[in-house]
């Protein structure tokens, strides 16, 4: 085979080979995306001073921009997929074409496949853009106490957002075109500054032209209560009212409090209430502490308030004292409480009555007394006259004789109550009338009765001064169950008993036939009715709203109420409102 032939042969065989092949199509792309669109000052440097940024929403793309800004000669930048784009036919050329933008434009995306789609650009006009928050967000990422991203609702300057969180010192992540953003004073950076979102916050915003604008930021803080964790030596159970039991305390605030962890003693407390199941305590810490936002010591109590269905008689009582500005008042907080690893129900934290420079202070020579039938404390007397159980509390006696002056000093009081010439003598040089006003409001309006056993009722006496009641204790029994175990069915009930053998009744009652008191007790409801209920009934809703979860759990645990928080807190304020009405009527007859 010449040369000749040998080239002819290869020749059809390659083109064999090449005939035999077809050719791998590879499918076109149907991508027709735009992913990015603004408009930049560089590329408009006569008609803008800043960049103006948009917000891509599936196909809507809508730039917010200063009012009064020429938009019909602009040059957009833009990232896209697709073969091409156009504009009502015509090829758009990222930071070169020129569009009018002062009304809508549609951008046709041309897929490689042929496929389109169509953007459509829109413009917002506001005062100052540099004035917006667009977006105000808590992220997951910035704060490990959320479980997810949380978006506020913005609107005419203020933002809100609802969250239970364990902490209310949070980051914000915010996007706005403003040069400068602040809180008193302090600059505020997006993603980085830790804020305490416990109250509302105010954010102040500077726009490149020196304007200022106002945004309220604020958190609905969903109901949550502190939660106190006690751990006795070896897991001991508690079961004396008598002897200490040596305890860890540890304290979650959960943001709205300081935690707290340190060591106490605890034990049982109460009379009739350490017979319930669900036990009252008191704490002993080992090194005074300011609990709660409560004003430093080492005595503290847990109220189980077991009869109580709303668990707020006790808050309300002390409220109204509060309102009444009652000296030594106790404060009532709601905590949940757990006991060697078992919940044991919702409490209410409060201050133990003592004299002491943060309780009652008159340690320089003061007195201290309980009235109270249940006569169990070791240094008592019985008055003379109206035969009242007096127990001293404060000062510490070591003798029997020490006894005496206390007894003759609060004699002299009860002479001056029960003589023939009162009330026109000076009985009120030994008793604050005020402070028996303040009592007979606050244990009308809740209905509290003991005082005709009496019980519970204190009594404190500076070294020179008068004897005047309080601090307020023990409201387990108000609301009308006193006669009724029942609450909230009667409202009509009289404070004072007809019954002649009750020995608080009789005192209280002699005292109520002074004018004085009377027309003394008329101003002061009908002040109060105008001026503090209403905040009273504020208080309850608050109060209401925090410890709703608690509650439910608490019923959970005891069963001692209806299992509807929400309607027994209904009857209580509907009984109130009553109860205020019957207080009007008896008032008037002064």
């Amino acid at each position: 085979m010449n040369h000749l032939t040998q080239k002819i042969v290869l020749l059809f065989l390659v083109l064999g080979v090449a005939s035999g092949c077809k050719k791998k199509e590879i499918p076109l792309s149907s991508a027709k995306e735009i992913t990015a669109f603004k408009i930049e000052a560089v590329n408009n440097p006569n008609a803008l001073k800043l960049d103006i940024g948009s917000e891509i929403s599936g196909n809507s793309i809508v730039l917010t921009v200063t009012k009064g800004l020429k938009l019909t000669e602009l040059k957009a930048t833009f990232t896209a997929t697709g073969k091409s784009i156009t504009v009502n036919g015509t090829a758009q050329k990222s930071t070169l074409s020129v569009l009018d933008f002062s009304k809508p434009v549609k951008y046709l995306v041309t897929a490689d496949d042929g496929s389109q789609n169509t953007y459509t650009v829109t413009v917002k006009e506001v005062d100052d853009i540099g004035l917006i928050i667009k977006t105000f967000t808590f992220q997951k990422a910035l704060n490990s106490n959320l479980t997810q991203d949380l978006n506020f609702t913005i609107s005419n300057g203020n933002a809100t957002a609802k969250l239970k969180s364990p902490s209310r010192k949070l980051i914000a992540t915010f996007t706005t075109e403003a040069v400068d953003v602040s809180i008193d004073g302090v600059k505020q950076e997006s993603g980085k500054t830790v804020v305490d979102f416990t109250n509302p916050v105010k954010y102040i915003l500077t726009s490149k032209y020196g304007a200022k604008a106002e945004y309220t930021m604020t958190v609905d803080w969903e109901s949550s209560v502190p939660h106190i964790y006690i751990v006795t030596t070896d897991n001991a159970p508690i079961v004396s009212k008598d002897v200490y039991l040596p305890a860890t305390i540890k304290i979650e605030g959960l943001g709205a409090f300081d935690d707290y962890t340190g060591t106490t003693r605890i034990k049982g407390r109460g009379n009739s209430t350490w017979g319930f199941p669900k036990k009252p305590y008191r704490l002993k810490l080992d090194k005074k502490a300011s609990l709660l936002g409560l004003a430093e010591e080492k005595d503290w109590v847990l109220l189980a308030n077991y009869l109580d269905p709303t668990l707020m008689f006790n808050a309300v009582a002390m409220k109204t004292g509060q309102l009444l500005e009652m000296p030594y008042t106790n404060h009532i907080i709601p905590v949940d409480v757990t006991i060697n690893n078992t919940y044991v129900g919702s409490y209410a934290f409060t201050e133990q009555v003592a004299v002491a420079k943060n309780r009652v202070n008159i340690e320089d020579g003061g007195t201290l007394l309980e009235l109270d039938t249940y006569y169990d404390e070791p240094w008592k007397f019985e008055s003379g006259t109206y035969k009242l159980p007096v127990m001293i509390k404060y000062p510490d006696l070591n003798l029997e004789t020490e006894v005496t002056p206390i007894k003759n000093e609060f004699q002299l009081m009860e002479n001056a109550i029960s003589s023939n010439s009162f009330p026109g003598n000076n009985y009120s040089d030994y008793l604050d009338i005020n402070s028996l006003v303040n009592l007979f409001i606050v244990c009308n309006l809740t209905d509290n009765e003991e005082l005709n056993h009496p019980k519970s009722l204190y009594m404190y006496k500076p070294k020179e001064g008068k004897y005047a009641f309080g601090p307020l204790w023990d409201f387990d029994w108000a609301f009308g169950f006193e006669g009724t175990g029942t609450h909230f069915e009667k409202y009509e009930n009289s404070l004072l008993w007809n019954s002649s053998s009750s020995l608080g009744t009789q005192f209280f009652k002699r005292l109520l036939t002074d004018p004085k008191v009377k027309t003394l007790f008329k101003q002061k409801w009908t002040a109060f009715k105008a001026n503090k209920m209403p905040e009273l009934m504020m208080y309850l809703n608050k109060y209401a709203s925090t410890i709703e979860a608690s509650q439910k759990k608490d019923f959970e645990k005891w069963g001692n109420s209806s299992g509807d928080f929400t309607a027994d807190y209904q009857k209580m304020r509907a009984w109130l409102v009553k109860r205020a009405g019957y207080i009007d009527g008896l008032v008037a007859g002064f």
